[in-house]
């Protein structure tokens, strides 16, 4: 098996911020001199809409392998079918194979009311009636049955994370998923990590022989209208109207992650800055979400 070597990044947010472009082409400008084999985004990216169709055009430029996985944002304004038409995608979770290295991307945009399964656009969801975010019972056994080919090593890819207990955060069922890794696991085969977007925080940890890697935000993290604030200029606030309940980040944070031929994993990290004004300046501290709030994408070595 060669070495695999590929570039991550999530929740861009094109539509919210002001500077979508410049770090989304500071990153791709980043990629491009360096070896990888492609490019994943874990979702939350842009509305599906004529105008942002330009963001896929900058990447496609790079002409590297890339590979969308559905925010729940990407839904806010449009039905699912749009989505997936707008990324070109056939369906909201799939497979793809790097050397002897299984990729398994899913779609955790889901909410369950009693047994049915409903996915989430539209802001859809009532959360006095259903559960959100859920893998639905048809896709945990399509999962199951993608596990059980005979392949060495397994990466498995989803917006929302499969370890995260905050609230709302993490998967509800994810329990029965860290338990579906546990049981492959205990086999000749072995599920390397899991990555995942959405909480706008950094995060490694290791459950069993997994380790589950919650990848910082490319453009904010989030506070809400409580932490106000203005430090643009009106022309910015206006057009971009949440942007004073965001603390953006200077860089366009990202990863690449390299998986060797004996399934040790590397991620190069990357520090920040905060663009404006930082959390503590707003008087929080500590953490959000369940995650230490910080401008960092922290480094890994399997290997030492």
């Amino acid at each position: 098996m060669k070495e695999v070597r590929f570039a991550v990044f999530t929740d861009l947010h094109y539509d919210h911020i002001h500077d979508g472009q410049r770090r989304l082409k500071n990153f791709l400008a980043d990629v491009r001199g360096k070896d990888i084999d492609f490019i994943v985004n874990l979702g939350d990216f842009c509305k599906a809409t004529k105008e942002n169709y330009i963001l896929l055009d900058i990447i496609n430029r790079t002409g590297k392998p890339y590979y969308s996985l559905i925010g729940n944002h990407d839904s806010d304004s449009c039905a699912r079918e749009e989505v997936l038409r707008f990324f070109g995608m056939k369906d909201s979770y799939y497979s793809f194979k790097y050397g002897d290295i299984k990729f398994i991307a899913l779609d955790t945009c889901f909410m369950q009311y009693d047994r049915e399964y409903v996915p989430y656009c539209k802001n859809n969801y009532d959360s006095s009636t259903g559960i959100y975010p859920v893998l639905p019972e048809e896709e945990l056994n399509w999962l199951k049955k993608e596990l059980e080919e005979e392949c060495p090593y397994f990466v498995i890819l989803s917006h929302h994370s499969f370890e995260n207990e905050f609230m709302k955060r993490g998967v509800h069922n994810r329990n029965e998923v860290q338990q579906l890794i546990n049981d492959i696991n205990k086999t000749e085969k072995r599920v390397l990590i899991c990555l995942n977007g959405h909480d706008h925080a950094d995060s490694i940890r290791k459950i069993g022989d997994t380790y589950y890697f919650g990848v910082n935000a490319m453009s904010y993290i989030w506070f809400g209208p409580q932490y106000e604030h203005f430090t643009y200029s009106e022309d910015i606030h206006q057009k971009y109207p949440f942007i004073k309940d965001l603390v953006l980040y200077e860089e366009g944070l990202y990863t690449i992650v390299t998986i060797s031929q004996d399934g040790n994993i590397k991620i190069d990290g990357m520090e920040g800055h905060y663009q404006n004004v930082s959390p503590k300046e707003l008087g929080i501290e500590g953490e959000w979400n369940g995650r230490a709030i910080a401008v960092r994408i922290s480094s890994l070595n399997t290997g030492k």
